[in-house]
């Protein structure tokens, strides 16, 4: 099948606009991600390789070449190969991403998936609304709003914790191309970009997630920060300041619609430290620290444990999660091993499973981020890094579907994009 240049290039933006969308649903992601597989090796002859791109290759690939590295380790042979398997789209995606020989239309595929991302949840949001009026209504009453982004989440089957990366992604998104647009022409640009903007800082703050909201307002500074030299004009940076302020009175009248906010960021989250790993000393454990520090306190404690047990090889990717829920129930910790809550750390839980070597790729892999985005001057790259470390600091992104093609998706992309313009300046 012969295709012109130019349709190939035009449908490759598009393939990885739709994937970068479809990604917090895991089943149309997972649909999209083998049919995209199949494109390009439809396609084989399109695939380029050099020894710089190959490098960066291993490195994007570097947690699924642990699970080989490692497959020994594992007590069962089929969850060694469900672990492997999650993580096989980070040597597909770089393969075929950093293989291709055109130049990708970033700016295009990051406004597209900005914009399609925003509206769709903004639907998901009005859908909510209709079918479950007694949840919004209690939280309009401030009721339970605790549990407000979990609620949100769980009536579109996405995962809570991820949903708030993309969400904070998208805000600050929204927010670059608000500020791009502030130096152009058409003024119609600059209303519908804010408009969006607007949008998806509501839905952050529906989400309420602490992380989440901490991290959009870090990489709204980012992105005001960046080539602030070129906004000349006082009238831009007038502009520019209406954005940033609109994204803190947003949060302050939300904040006043729904005082528990206050709360939540602040006693519920630090109450309870002296309980670290006595958590079945509080009356009810469920109600006061499931959601606070004391929890992942007391979980990382266990974890450390076990980790420092078997600091060289780890005991193997499919025992860590057992291994963990087994040193809460030898230390007595009941309200920890009913729930099995995982590590929520990606730095603890791949020492645990992978050893020295697994603490050691994970902070490569993250750092890559920080790397591509900095030596390359894009600062989304670079808001990318504080998201995801933010995130796997407190969370374990690198185990489940989701944050694994996120992470994958955005770094080849970032990368590929770097490769090109250290191309271009060497001409």
């Amino acid at each position: 099948m012969i295709v012109s240049e130019r349709t190939y290039r035009f449908s490759y933006n598009a393939w990885l606009s739709i994937l970068a969308v479809s990604i917090p649903f895991r089943i149309p992601a997972t649909v999209l991600l083998v049919l995209f597989t199949a494109y390009n090796v439809f396609f084989f002859r399109e695939l380029k390789f050099t020894r710089r791109r190959l490098f960066f290759m291993l490195l994007i690939a570097a947690p699924f070449l642990l699970d080989l590295l490692f497959f020994w380790n594992s007590s069962t042979l089929n969850e060694a190969v469900k672990h492997g398997e999650k993580r096989l789209s980070l040597v597909l995606l770089p393969l075929f991403i950093l293989s291709q020989n055109h130049r990708f239309n970033t700016v295009l595929i990051l406004r597209y998936y900005a914009l399609a991302t925003t509206s769709i949840l903004v639907l998901c949001l009005v859908r909510f609304v209709i079918f479950y009026p007694e949840l919004f209504n209690k939280y309009l009453n401030g009721i339970d709003l605790w549990e407000m982004g979990y609620a949100f989440s769980r009536s579109i089957n996405i995962h809570a914790p991820a949903l708030n990366m993309h969400v904070a992604f998208v805000a600050v998104i929204n927010f670059y191309f608000f500020k791009e647009a502030l130096g152009q022409i058409r003024k119609t640009h600059v209303v519908w970009r804010f408009v969006f903007f607007v949008l998806s800082v509501v839905i952050l703050l529906y989400i309420n997630t602490r992380l989440a909201i901490a991290n959009a307002f870090i990489g709204i500074i980012l992105v005001s920060l960046a080539d602030v030299r070129k906004l000349r004009s006082k009238k831009v940076l007038k502009l520019l300041a209406v954005g940033v302020l609109g994204f803190a009175l947003l949060s302050y009248g939300f904040v006043k619609i729904f005082p528990y906010s206050i709360e939540k960021f602040s006693e519920v989250t630090f109450a309870h430290l002296d309980k670290v790993g006595k958590l079945d000393e509080l009356d009810n454990p469920e109600a006061s620290a499931y959601n606070g520090l004391v929890t992942r306190l007391s979980i990382w404690k266990s974890s450390l444990e076990v980790a420092l047990e078997h600091p060289i090889i780890g005991v193997g990717a499919a025992d860590g999660k057992q291994a963990v829920i087994d040193r809460f129930e030898e230390t007595n910790q009941h309200f920890l091993a009913k729930y099995k809550f995982p590590v929520h750390n990606q730095f603890l839980d791949f020492w645990i499973k992978f050893g020295i070597l697994g603490l050691l790729v994970v902070a490569v892999y993250i750092g890559l981020f920080a790397y591509i985005g900095w030596s390359s001057k894009q600062v989304l790259c670079v808001f990318f890094f504080v998201i995801f470390l933010s995130a796997n600091l407190v969370d374990d992104f690198l185990i489940r579907f989701d944050g694994i093609v996120f992470s994958g998706l955005w770094l080849s992309i970032f990368t590929k994009n770097a490769l090109d313009i250290r191309s271009d300046k060497s001409l």
